[in-house]
């Protein structure tokens, strides 16, 4: 096998590990604010004051020290984060318009204090997805000591 093909079949497989990631990690029915049997739990504010849930019942290890969990970040209608969306997302009108919540599926790698987001997906009210995006090999950010990042590692790395 040649380096092209390999390296097109490992896309192709890292394609569909992070669609099967997505199906399991980010179904239907992920409102934070739903009573009763809801499983996001409120971790903190982001930088532009929006509320940010994770749901641990839905957290894997996909490696030694790593831990894969869903995040959901519910913004307000008045957001700085949604009227920063609206100037940097040049279709924002056509897609995002009416998106209500963000998921992200994160990756952390606890022993290096760093995360990668594996999937980012734009949902209306409806729940129904308006955008997705996925890259297996997002890059590494490092986690910021004091940070909201980091308060979600102390969450969920072992």
């Amino acid at each position: 096998m040649n380096r092209s093909s390999k390296r097109g079949s490992q896309r192709r497989t890292g394609g569909c590990l992070l669609g099967l990631l997505l199906l399991i990690l980010v179904p239907g029915g992920a409102h934070a604010d739903n009573a009763g049997d809801n499983p996001w739990s409120f971790l903190g504010f982001t930088r532009y004051r929006d509320a940010i849930f994770i749901d641990k019942t839905r957290l894997t290890r996909s490696a030694p020290g790593k831990v894969v969990v869903p995040a959901l970040i519910k913004p307000t209608p008045d957001s700085i984060f949604r009227r920063r969306l609206r100037r940097e997302i040049p279709t924002y009108k056509e897609s995002l318009e009416n998106f209500y919540y963000l998921v992200l599926v994160m990756e952390l790698d606890c022993p290096k204090q760093r995360l990668r987001f594996l999937v980012i997906q734009f949902r209306d009210a409806a729940d129904r997805a308006l955008q997705t995006t996925s890259d297996a090999r997002a890059p590494w950010k490092a986690v910021k000591p004091g940070s909201l990042w980091q308060q979600l590692a102390g969450a969920v790395c072992p």
